[in-house]
């Protein structure tokens, strides 16, 4: 998949009317298009380095930023690569062996506590129920 079509499909996935917006003025730019094509550059990271920026900036609990400085941002984030933004990837380390086995043991006893306390209120009679003699 081309670069542009990776991203537009992230755009579409996102359904975000701001994030529509940038990409829509980054379409604009067919200086850009070879920049789409880099694996580690994807529309939620961007928009996650622009919202950075705008945090940055705000007074209080308010933001306000000039759809230019918006736009600029975005085309900054494609420009320079995610080591000189400052941009770290987060690598997900899946879970070891010693881990996995542990959980399943922790549902295993969860499970066995509740079907003990089932059998208990099985044993039970509610206030509501009839009392035979």
């Amino acid at each position: 998949m081309e670069g542009i079509e990776r991203l537009e499909t992230e755009v579409a996935e996102i359904n975000n009317a701001y994030i529509s917006a940038i990409f829509k003025y980054l379409k604009t730019r067919k200086d850009l298009y070879e920049k789409f094509n880099n694996e580690e550059k994807s529309i939620s990271q961007m928009y996650k380095f622009i919202y950075e920026k705008a945090d940055k900036q705000k007074i209080g609990t308010v933001a306000m930023i000039d759809d230019r400085v918006v736009y600029l941002w975005a085309v900054t984030y494609f420009c320079k690569t995610n080591k000189e933004l400052g941009i770290e990837e987060k690598k997900v380390m899946p879970p070891s062996v010693k881990e996995v086995a542990k959980k399943l043991e922790e549902k295993a006893k969860e499970k066995e506590k509740t079907e003990a306390n089932k059998k208990e209120n099985k044993n039970q009679i509610s206030m509501f129920q009839e009392v035979q003699e």
